[in-house]
């Protein structure tokens, strides 16, 4: 049967065919230790309660993370992830590898989406070249194995980023639709991109000053569209909570964040002491003398502390942010999911230390960051995860030269150099001291899509430009 008009189009071209075959095979090489252990599927520790999440809504316990009774209510975890991974164990049974073919397959699915948008608006070789950092991103393919949240996340933000700003362009409804729906998707999925209204409305307002195609008032209702879209996925969820809790709130998992990620490293930095015991501290705080009946009141309770810290120490927490996120986006892989992943469980080493290592190079301490590093970490892994780390960190380092080269040569000319870089501060910033490549995992295929740009980028000529050409002929003639 002849193909016509997408699918054909599609199938005809050969690069594409030959970069997903190529992705195939990476991803499931990378995927090898799963094959051999399915505990590997786990070396992320968020992964254990997905999984015991949805095998509990299939066998009647509710939303729980809990294997046992009394299944106490999750109010962390949004639904998007768990539910994906119940729906495929409903059709499966509990087949922790089906899930893990279905997370390749939605890469790969990113991969095609993303060569044929840089194809059609920046030409074959970044495309091309994009697609074959894309194949060789360890933190990308890692994760494709691991059940945990960032590829289906990925799977949603990067089509609803390639839809809004075709709507924003071209003022289409129905691409603002389906949008909205899929930055509402993104977010059940992963709390993260609840606030995205704001970048986009930040890109709209300044996208209307260098490219006036579309009406103010048509991107403004684009964006209402997409942001009232965001909501009424949402919206259940916070009435379930508001129902099961007694209490209106998404998730509770921004007040574990802003306590562990944001206030701690912040009171760590500003005394001089280790994040955890920090975090202890500011634990102990926020409970003295309080009395909670469930788990969302307890995590909301080191919320409001956590916030209470930042708001009386505003320019340090300006200056962790900014830290943070520059070390969150040059960080390679996360040691210690990677360790777990290729070596298994045994004799686990500490969470968190790149927090630490980082608070110690912020006093001057490069030795005692090394000890720290190589105590915790480095001993434990041996040298051939040490020497795949520090690989792919040359391999990240490269990518993020190449992303930068795009934005020095071509600047800010084409709205996707824009949108792509609010997005990445967005979530950068929310990221903070993390310090974590697992959380940059949803912004890999944004930043191979910019390497790609950035490895053909060529200056775009202005009027002055031409002027000097002009007269450069002229003085020869």
């Amino acid at each position: 049967m002849k193909q016509t008009g997408f699918w054909r189009k599609f199938f005809a071209d050969r690069t594409l065919f030959i970069l997903l075959g190529a992705g195939l095979v990476a991803r499931l090489a990378v995927a090898i230790p799963v094959f051999t252990d399915i505990s590997r599927t786990a070396a992320c520790y968020d992964a254990v309660a997905y999984d015991q999440i949805a095998q509990n809504l299939l066998a009647g316990n509710g939303y729980s993370k809990m294997p046992t009774p009394p299944y106490e209510i999750n109010s962390t975890i949004t639904p998007g992830y768990p539910f994906f991974v119940a729906g495929i164990y409903a059709i499966f049974g509990r087949a922790r590898v089906a899930v893990v073919l279905i997370q390749i397959v939605l890469n790969l699915m990113i991969l095609a989406l993303l060569y044929r948008f840089l194809k059609r608006r920046f030409g074959d070789k970044p495309a091309m070249w994009m697609g074959i950092l894309f194949i060789a991103d360890v933190n990308m393919a890692m994760f494709c194995a691991q059940q945990t949240s960032e590829t289906l996340f990925a799977a949603f933000l990067v089509p609803a980023l390639i839809l809004i700003l075709e709507s924003l362009e071209h003022g289409r409804f129905p691409t603002a639709v389906t949008a909205g729906v899929l930055v509402g998707a993104a977010t059940l999925v992963r709390p993260i991109a609840l606030y995205i209204a704001v970048p986009l409305l930040l890109f709209i307002l300044i996208s209307h000053i260098w490219w006036r195609v579309v009406k103010l008032w048509r991107k403004l209702a684009r964006w209402g569209i997409i942001l009232a879209l965001q909501m009424v996925l949402i919206i259940p969820w916070v009435i379930r909570n508001r129902v099961v809790f007694d209490e209106s709130f998404y998730t509770t998992v921004s007040d574990v964040n802003m306590l562990r990620y944001h206030a701690a490293p912040l009171k760590a930095a500003l005394e001089k002491k280790k994040r955890e015991e920090a975090q202890k501290e500011l634990e102990d705080q926020a409970v003295e003398g309080k009395q909670w009946e469930n788990e969302a009141q307890y995590f909301r309770i080191l919320g409001q502390e956590a916030r209470t810290y930042i708001f009386k120490h505003p320019l340090p927490y300006v200056g962790t942010l900014v830290i943070g996120s520059f070390a969150s986006l040059i960080y390679p892989l996360p040691m210690r999911e990677t360790g777990v992943y290729f070596r298994g469980e045994e004799n686990l080493p500490k969470l968190g230390i790149a927090q630490n290592v980082m608070l110690e190079l912020m006093k001057g301490r490069v030795i005692p960051a090394l000890r720290v590093a190589w105590e915790e970490r480095l001993r434990y892994y041996g040298i051939a995860v040490f020497v795949l780390f520090l690989a792919y960190g040359v391999f990240h380092l490269f990518k993020l030269g190449c992303g930068l080269r795009a934005y020095i040569v071509r600047g800010l000319r084409d709205p996707v150099m824009l949108l792509f870089l609010l997005t990445g501060i967005y979530f950068m910033g929310l990221l903070a001291f993390g310090i974590s490549a697992r959380m940059r995992v949803p912004m890999e295929p944004l930043l191979v899509s910019l390497a790609g740009i950035g490895i053909f980028a060529k200056r775009v000529r202005g009027p002055k430009d031409h002027k000097r050409k002009v007269k450069k002929a002229s003085g020869k003639g």
